[in-house]
């Protein structure tokens, strides 16, 4: 079956103006800024005066806890980083 000419022109053009309108535009702008949260240097161990308490194990707890907040603002940072 064959289609008429201005037919077949006809819904070339709507399919392309479909398919371009599904399209994001470029977009010309500054970047985010980052987040403060990512800039801040890690805060230094802080020591126990508790005596009933072994202080190497408060260290290692503290170092877990320093290290757990400086891996969760490098991850933030990459995914702030992906979304640009």
């Amino acid at each position: 079956m064959r289609l008429p000419l201005p037919l077949t022109a006809a819904l070339a053009a709507c399919f392309l103006l479909a398919s371009c309108s599904s399209w994001a535009p470029p977009v010309n702008g500054l970047p985010k800024p980052l987040p403060v949260e990512s800039l801040a240097l890690c805060p230094p161990p802080v020591a126990s005066d508790n005596p009933h308490v072994d202080a190497v194990a408060v260290a290692l707890k503290q170092m877990y806890d320093l290290y757990g907040l400086c891996a969760g603002r490098h991850f933030e940072l990459v995914d702030h980083l992906d979304q640009l």
